[in-house]
């Protein structure tokens, strides 16, 4: 787990996807928490939301760990127009995804240590 500061008075715990097999499945087949993930390099990832039965919401952060988008994510149907993949608006480092709405925005700064 890892410890997330929002801001001066709250944080959260989010499992670290730290494993191909973490990375792959991410929330799938979940209906609560949240997971960090952390790329090799910068860059703008494709995610899905093939197996993921509730909305999402995805914090792209750059290097600096400020946040460069957030998108909420609908999970797929059987419906091929609800097939989507989500990428950043800009290149990003890490993806904070939660079934949570973390009141975080565009231009907003949190703290980590992994």
């Amino acid at each position: 787990m890892v410890e997330i500061l929002l801001d001066d008075s709250k944080s959260v715990d989010a499992e670290l996807a730290d494993t191909i097999l973490k990375k792959s499945w991410g929330l799938s087949r979940r209906t609560k928490g949240k997971m960090l993930f952390v790329f090799i390099k910068p860059g703008r990832p494709a995610i899905d939301m093939m197996l993921v039965s509730e909305p999402l919401n995805l914090y792209f952060l750059d290097s600096d760990k400020k946040i460069v988008d957030v998108c909420s994510a609908e999970p797929w149907t059987l419906d091929p127009r609800s097939w989507r993949l989500y990428r950043p608006k800009q290149d990003s480092k890490y993806l904070l995804e939660s079934f949570e709405d973390l009141g975080l925005e565009e231009g907003d700064s949190v703290e980590f240590s992994l």
